[in-house]
């Protein structure tokens, strides 16, 4: 496997300005699907809420009098009205407020982000802007901008070295866009987009922060 490869760079309008080396170790990595499965579980238990929850006996205010005498009624005993078993009762063994986070060490995180970015390149659905400037973020200038790279019609998540207020402006009302920064840019945001737009920047922060 060669060290680097070679990547086209593009301005905002569309055209070829020059060539980018992209470092084989982050953009050109095998395969890794157990790693991406296994973070996007990570990522989604993350984000759960786990604020379920149902009503146990010892929650539910009622009186703790017998409902009826033991024998003669013909009917099963019971020594509750908040028993599992009756209408209005408690739930047994019911969901209760938890959190789903779990542990996943960091290096098959960042297997699986090499993976699903080297897979963007294998499908030739990078694309590396040379800088990305939104005068006063606007969404017509943001969506001008994908209209000329062909990607306007397909969901897109925009990578910037750092957070820029015009991109994230200029992208939030475009229902197929998705804006975010080189720190925050993740396993389940790329592989749930069909393109990764950057700018070289964002590519030398992406190999700073993987490599």
């Amino acid at each position: 496997m060669a060290d680097e490869i070679t990547y086209d760079v593009m301005n905002t309008s569309g055209k070829k300005v020059e060539s980018v080396a992209l470092k084989s170790i982050v953009f050109d990595a095998p395969a890794y699907d157990a790693a991406v499965h296994a973070t996007v579980r990570w990522q989604r238990a993350k984000a759960r809420q786990g604020t379920h929850s149902t009503l146990n006996r010892a929650k539910i205010q009622a009186s703790n009098k017998k409902p009826f005498k033991q024998k003669g009624t013909g009917s099963a005993r019971a020594g509750s009205t908040v028993s599992p078993l009756w209408r209005g009762g408690a739930v047994s063994h019911g969901p209760q407020p938890r959190s789903y986070e779990h542990k996943l060490p960091k290096g098959v995180r960042k297997n699986a982000l090499r993976a699903v970015l080297s897979d963007k390149v294998r499908q030739n659905k990078l694309v590396i802007v040379d800088a990305l400037e939104i005068t006063g973020g606007k969404t017509k200038d943001m969506q001008a901008v994908l209209d000329a790279l062909g990607v306007n019609q397909s969901k897109v998540l925009i990578v910037t070295k750092d957070k820029v207020e015009s991109v994230m402006r200029s992208s939030r009302n475009l229902p197929k866009a998705k804006s975010l920064s080189v720190d925050g840019t993740n396993v389940y945001d790329v592989v749930n987009s069909e393109y990764l737009l950057t700018t070289k920047d964002g590519i030398d922060a992406l190999l700073e922060r993987l490599q």
